[in-house]
C-alpha cells in the first residue's frame, strides 16, 4: 500500500495476515513464536546516515497467505536478529497478555424530530423525511367524510414532491397548529392515501385527498385556523432506504472500471411494526381482516422469542405491568399480550452505526459530569403523544431506561427472559432494562411501558395504550387510563333493579374495558387495557355480585370547554365493553356488550361534553340487567366506529398491523466491546544483539524495523513494522496488540 508516515502514525503498524485468517477459518490459529528483524535497514549503503530517519513500509495483510502458486506469498522477516550472537537461533517466546476494554460512541439522534435540550420539538421537513410538508387545510371545514382538500402553505420551498396513493397523511389539528415547534395539546391523526386528485408537485395547486376512513367533525365545535398536512412515503424504499446497497468493492467487469467507494448512507428513521396475536375487541373475522391478515404479522415470532407470548416457553426474572388510574399495579402474563410495538433500526445501509449493542453503563453520582457510556442517555422522544399519566398535562413524552430523580428505586436494573426447554441459554439469558416515563404514581414509582433489548439493539412497547396511540389506525394520539374493578352485592346503588348478581362464584369472571363516543369530534379506538375481575368463591360471600368500575384522576387531556380553543380531545358518550366469561378464559373479539353509561353520568357533563370530574367522581356499576340488556342489542362491532377492511380487501385501505416507521426520535449512545490480543516480546540485555542483515557488522549497534509473531509452523500470523527503525538497546519489550 505505502511507508508508514512518521508525523501521525502510530508507532507500530500491526497487521494480521492473510495466512493467519485462513488458519482462524480452520481453528488452528496460534501463537508459538516471535522474531524481530531489521529487514529494512541498510548500515552501509550510505555514510554519516540517521537509520532511525528511514523508511519503513507498512505491514500488509498478505505478508504471508497459504494460497496455491502463483498467488503464494511468503514476505517473512527477512534479517532476523539472533537471540544471542554465539547461536543460529533467531526465535524467541511471547507472553500472552490478553485484555478487555469498552469503547463507547455517540449515534446521532434518529427520527423524525429535532430534540430540543428545553424539550420542545420540531418536525423535519426536508426531502430525506417527508414526500410533501407545504399543505394546510382548513379545520373548521371538516365535517366528516373521507375527503379532504389541502391549500399550499409552503414552509420548505425545497420540497415538493408528488402525492400519490398508498402515501401516508399524517394530520396536525391545532388551532394554527405548529410543527416547528410542536406545541399545545391536539389531535394528530395518521391516514392512508387511496386517492389524489390535482398534483402536490410544484406546492401551487390545491389537492383533493381520499383517505382510508373518516374524517374528524370540527363543524359544530367552533374551532378555526388550519391545520398542517405531512405527506410520508409508502414504505422505506421510496425516500429513506434503498432496494440494493453499494458493494462495499467491485469489479465491473463489462466495462473494466473498478468503484471502491463505500456506501455511507445514513437512513434517518427507525423502523416500527405492530404484530398482533389476537383481533381488537370488535372485530369480526367473519366479514372483516383480522390479526391473521395484518401486515406486521411476519414479525411474531420476535412477539414469542421476546417472551410476549406463550407462558410454556419461557420464564422472567422479572414481570410486565402497569398502574392503573389509582395507581395498583397490573401484571400482564405472556398469552394476554395482545400485541408488542417493535422499534428496530432495518435497512440495506452497510455502516453499523449502532455498533455492537446500546452503551447502557450505571451512572456514577459522584461524578455527573462524566456520563459518557451512561444508560442514561438514553432516550426516547415521542412529541406528537398524549400521556394519560402526564403530570404536567402537556402533549409529547421522553422516555427513559435510567430515568433521573428515581435513582433510590434502582430502576436501572438488568433482567432476563430465560428459557424452559433449554436450560443452557439461562445463564443468564436474553438482556433487557425497563423502559420508563417520568412521571410518578403515588408509590413514587414512574410507569413502565415496555423493554429496551441492547444487545439486540431494539426496543419493544409493550403498554397496551402506548401501541394503541403508535397504531396508524387507532384513531387517536391519546392515551386512556385503566379504571379499577370491584365486585358488590347486587342493589346497593339505588339504580340497580335486580337482587341477582352478574356473576355467581368464583368460577365466573368478567372481561372490561371501555369506549368515548364522539358525535362531535371522531371516532377512535376503544381503550386497550382489558381489565379482569373474578367473582368471589362460595367461601367468600357475596357470591352473587355485580361489579364496580372506577377511574383515578388520570384525564389531563380530556377536555368539555372548549372557549379557551381545542386543546385535547372530547368525548360524549361513555360507553363500557363487558364480555362475561368463564374463569381462566381470555375474552372473544366478537363477544363484547356495549353497556351506555349514559344514565350514570348525564348529570356531570357540560354542553353535552364528558367531564373530567363526571368520570372520576361516578362509580359505575355493571349489573345483570344492563348487561343482559345490552347484550340483547347485538355485540359490538369496531367498525360501527373505525372504518376497517372488509375480507377480501387488497390492501388499499389502512388496517391494524400496517404500520413500517417509529414516529418518533431515538437518542443513544454505543458500546463495543473491545478483546486484545496482546503479545508481549522481551528482549533480554544480553539477546539479539547481532543480525543476519548482510549490511550489517560487529561496528553498528542493531536496528529493529519489524517485529513477526509465528505459529507453531513458524507460519507468519501478524506482522508489525516499527514507525522508525530503532536502535536495539539493553532490555526492551515490543507489546504487539490486536483488537477484536
Amino acid at each position: 500500500m505505502g511507508y508508514i508516515i512518521k508525523d501521525t502514525a502510530a508507532l507500530l503498524n500491526t497487521r494480521l495476515t492473510d495466512a493467519a485468517r485462513k488458519k482462524m477459518s480452520e481453528g488452528t490459529f496460534n501463537i508459538t513464536y516471535f522474531q524481530i528483524g531489521d529487514s529494512e535497514v541498510c548500515y552501509d549503503c550510505v555514510e554519516n546516515q540517521n537509520i532511525s530517519e528511514g523508511m519503513v513500509i507498512e505491514s500488509e495483510f498478505n505478508s504471508q497467505n497459504l494460497s496455491p502458486l502463483p498467488q503464494k506469498n511468503k514476505m517473512n522477516i527477512k534479517y532476523p536478529l539472533y537471540v544471542n550472537s554465539d547461536s543460529t537461533s533467531t526465535f524467541g517466546i511471547p507472553i500472552n497478555q490478553p485484555s478487555i476494554d469498552s469503547i463507547y460512541n455517540v449515534a446521532s439522534p434518529r427520527g423524525f424530530f429535532t430534540t430540543g435540550s428545553s424539550g420542545t420539538y420540531s418536525a423535519f421537513t426536508s426531502t430525506e423525511y417527508v414526500i410533501n410538508p407545504n399543505y394546510i387545510f382548513d379545520i373548521n371545514n371538516l365535517s366528516s367524510g373521507n375527503t379532504i382538500t389541502i391549500t399550499p402553505d409552503i414552509i420548505d420551498s425545497t420540497v415538493s414532491g408528488q402525492t400519490i396513493p398508498g402515501h401516508y397523511a399524517v394530520m396536525y389539528y391545532g388551532n394554527n397548529s405548529s410543527i416547528a415547534p410542536i406545541e399545545n395539546n391536539y389531535p394528530v391523526l395518521f391516514y392512508k392515501i387511496i386517492g389524489v386528485t390535482g398534483s402536490t408537485s410544484g406546492n401551487t395547486t390545491d389537492v383533493d385527498l381520499l383517505l382510508d376512513r373518516d374524517l374528524p367533525d370540527f363543524s359544530s365545535l367552533g374551532v378555526t385556523g388550519n391545520g398542517r398536512i405531512l405527506i410520508y412515503p409508502t414504505g422505506m424504499t421510496e425516500i429513506y432506504d434503498t432496494i440494493t446497497p453499494d458493494y462495499y468493492w467491485y469489479e465491473n467487469i463489462i466495462n473494466f472500471e473498478s468503484n471502491c467507494d463505500v456506501s455511507a448512507a445514513d437512513v434517518k428513521i427507525w423502523n416500527m411494526n405492530i404484530p398482533w396475536t389476537e383481533s381488537p375487541a370488535g372485530i369480526w373475522s367473519s366479514t372483516h381482516l383480522d390479526y391473521n391478515n395484518y401486515e406486521s404479522k411476519k414479525y411474531v415470532g420476535t412477539k414469542e422469542y421476546l417472551g410476549y407470548n406463550s407462558i410454556s416457553g419461557q420464564t422472567d426474572t422479572d414481570s410486565t405491568y402497569y398502574y392503573n388510574s389509582f395507581g395498583d399495579k397490573i401484571k400482564l402474563t405472556p398469552d394476554n399480550q395482545k400485541s408488542i410495538a417493535i422499534v428496530h433500526y432495518t435497512n440495506q445501509a452497510i455502516d453499523n452505526f449502532y455498533g455492537e449493542k446500546f452503551a447502557f453503563e450505571p451512572f456514577d453520582i459522584l461524578d455527573n459530569d462524566n456520563t459518557y457510556g451512561a444508560a442514561r442517555n438514553f432516550r426516547i422522544h415521542i412529541p406528537w403523544l398524549m400521556w394519560h399519566k402526564s403530570s404536567g398535562g402537556t402533549m409529547g413524552e421522553t422516555f427513559y431506561v435510567d430515568p433521573e430523580g428515581f435513582e433510590d428505586l434502582n430502576l436501572f436494573e438488568v433482567h432476563y427472559i430465560q428459557s424452559l426447554p433449554n436450560t443452557n441459554m439461562n445463564n443468564p439469558g436474553i438482556r433487557y432494562y425497563h423502559l420508563w416515563d417520568k412521571n410518578p404514581n403515588d408509590n413514587g414509582y414512574p410507569n413502565r411501558v415496555g423493554k429496551v433489548w441492547p444487545d439486540l439493539k431494539m426496543i419493544t412497547f409493550d403498554d397496551d395504550e402506548i401501541i394503541a396511540a403508535m397504531s396508524y389506525k387507532s384513531n387517536r394520539n391519546w392515551t386512556l387510563p385503566a379504571p379499577k374493578l370491584g365486585l358488590i352485592t347486587p342493589n346497593t346503588f339505588v339504580n340497580e333493579v335486580s337482587d341477582e348478581g352478574l356473576l355467581s362464584g368464583e368460577t365466573q369472571g368478567l372481561w372490561v374495558t371501555y369506549r368515548f363516543n364522539n358525535t362531535a369530534f371522531t371516532q377512535s379506538l376503544h381503550c386497550n387495557y382489558y381489565t379482569y375481575i373474578q367473582g368471589n368463591s362460595l367461601d367468600c360471600p357475596p357470591y352473587n355480585t355485580d361489579v364496580i368500575f372506577r377511574f383515578g384522576n388520570e384525564f389531563p387531556f380530556l377536555i368539555s370547554d372548549l372557549s379557551n380553543g381545542f386543546t385535547g380531545f372530547t368525548g360524549n358518550e361513555f360507553v363500557i365493553l363487558a364480555q362475561k366469561v368463564n374463569d381462566g378464559e381470555k375474552p372473544d373479539p366478537t363477544k363484547w356488550v356495549e353497556i351506555n353509561m349514559g344514565s350514570q353520568i348525564s348529570a356531570s357533563t357540560i354542553n353535552n361534553y364528558l367531564t373530567v370530574s363526571g368520570l372520576t367522581g361516578t362509580t359505575f356499576v355493571i349489573d345483570k340487567d344492563n348487561y343482559e340488556t345490552s347484550e340483547l342489542n347485538g355485540y359490538y362491532h369496531l367498525e360501527d366506529y373505525i372504518n376497517i377492511p372488509s375480507s377480501g380487501d387488497t390492501g388499499a385501505t389502512l388496517n391494524f398491523g400496517g404500520e413500517y416507521f417509529f414516529y418518533g426520535t431515538i437518542e443513544t449512545e454505543i458500546q463495543a466491546t473491545i478483546y486484545v490480543m496482546n503479545y508481549v516480546c522481551n528482549l533480554g540485555s544480553t539477546q539479539f544483539l547481532s543480525s543476519s542483515n548482510p549490511t550489517w557488522d560487529n561496528t553498528y549497534t542493531p536496528y529493529v524495523s519489524e517485529v513477526g509473531l509465528y505459529d507453531n509452523n513458524k507460519e507468519l500470523m501478524i506482522i508489525t513494522k516499527v514507525q522508525s527503525p530503532e536502535m536495539r538497546l539493553g532490555v526492551q519489550q515490543y507489546s504487539i496488540k490486536l483488537d477484536f
